[in-house]
């Protein structure tokens, strides 16, 4: 993956790209922001989880579990090309794990503790 943007700061995800150009959400630990297995969490990358929901409204970006509650709604710094992609692909990868930051993200990622669901994902308006 190559860095696009964004802060990784105080809990707050990072879009990335794939070599092959597909949109991810790096997310790191949040208090409240839980990662439930029976959700479609998994250590592997899946094929997309429909009873999950992403809306990219600008910058700001809505994530729905299953059932429809809020699992993500905040602003996301995100670039032309990162947008572009969404609107290409319609999906996200979502990354998540035990880091807090990019600094402890390849910690979480070498000890196998990393956690991926892709989700579909709508572009309504783009700045």
């Amino acid at each position: 993956m190559e860095i696009t943007s964004g802060t990784g700061l105080h809990g707050r995800p990072w879009p990335e790209l794939t070599p092959d150009r597909r949109p991810v959400l790096v997310v790191p630990a949040f208090p409240g922001r839980l990662m439930i297995l029976d959700d479609g969490w998994s250590h592997h990358a899946t094929d997309p989880r429909p009873a999950w929901s992403a809306v990219l409204d600008g910058h700001r970006l809505t994530l729905l579990r299953p059932g429809g509650q809020t699992w993500y709604d905040d602003e996301i710094t995100t670039t032309h090309e990162w947008r572009r992609a969404v609107r290409a692909h319609t999906t996200l990868l979502l990354i998540t794990g035990p880091f807090t930051s990019p600094h402890d993200l390849r910690t979480a990622a070498t000890s196998g503790r990393l956690l991926l669901l892709t989700t579909p994902i709508h572009l309504t308006h783009d700045p």
